[in-house]
């Protein structure tokens, strides 16, 4: 019985230190996974470092969350949620942020308070000749700026082109209104009488003040259209979401403005051609 005992001793002994080989820490409390380049990381920037297993720098190193490659859901057999190095036997030098079914970005106190920047998600639509596509979108809950905003238009993209006609009649139709956003987001609140003790607790403070700040921009007067009108005069420039929600394509009034303006020039052509001939 104690030889047997001792075997699995010895047998848990080595499995240890086989999976510890994998994981080295330093003296400062650096730690090295499933690799060590000595050398690399020399100003001590990183608190831990995942190395994968491809090339001479150990790239593709990744970290995953969860069930990886297990279960069976409709990805059972697909990688489900990871932060690595783009890319599989290539030494790619770029993040990989992966969902397998999207990805969600928040703030403040996070999801259960709905403080959501934004989300990607994995939509299911079904085309006229009744084909599934998988439909990869992304929705913004916050204003976006940028400085600029350039859209694929190749011919080569598209398919069915024809041309638009009556703009200038739908135009007369749609109305344009102000409005507010409601406010839905919640913001993290504090008693009043709470005083901050430490820098951090000062700068936290700070920033909530901040955010609520911006959070007041909300509420300013916006221009634009009702989805809903839209939907009856362009259907193809609204969308419904899974949730039951349209979204105006605003874009896609650019062509149908400067159709409805050639049209009223030719309008106005036409008109001044019967005058100059009464005349």
């Amino acid at each position: 019985m104690k030889t047997i005992l001792f075997c699995f001793t010895i047998i848990f002994i080595v499995i240890s230190l086989e999976g510890f080989s994998q994981i080295k820490v330093y003296e400062d409390n650096r730690v090295k996974i499933f690799g060590d380049k000595p050398a690399d990381d020399a100003n001590k920037d990183l608190s831990v470092q995942i190395y994968g297993s491809y090339g001479e720098y150990l790239a593709n190193g990744r970290l995953g969350f969860g069930a990886y490659e297990l279960g069976t859901w409709i990805f059972s057999n697909t990688r489900r949620v990871y932060v690595g190095e783009f890319g599989t036997n290539v030494d790619s030098d770029q993040l990989e942020l992966f969902g397998a079914i999207g990805h969600y970005f928040t703030w403040g106190q996070g999801y259960d308070y709905n403080n959501i920047i934004g989300k990607s998600v994995l939509e299911i639509e079904l085309d006229e000749n009744m084909v599934l596509h998988e439909i990869p979108k992304f929705y913004f809950n916050t204003d976006v700026y940028a400085e600029g905003i350039i859209l694929n238009s190749d011919e080569r993209f598209k398919k069915n082109i024809r041309p638009l006609r009556g703009s200038a009649l739908n135009i007369k139709l749609i109305r344009g209104v102000t409005y507010k956003l409601k406010e839905e987001t919640t913001v993290a609140q504090t008693s009043g009488n709470f005083s901050p003790n430490t820098e951090k607790e000062k700068n936290d403070m700070d920033l909530l003040a901040t955010t609520k700040g911006k959070m007041k921009n909300l509420n300013r007067n916006r221009i634009g259209f009702i989805a809903d009108e839209i939907k009856e005069i362009f259907p193809d420039l609204v969308e419904e979401d899974s949730e039951g929600y349209l979204h105006v394509d605003y874009l896609g009034l650019i062509p149908v403005l400067v159709e409805s303006i050639k049209e009223q020039q030719n309008q106005i052509a036409t008109l001044q051609s019967i005058l100059n001939v009464k005349q």
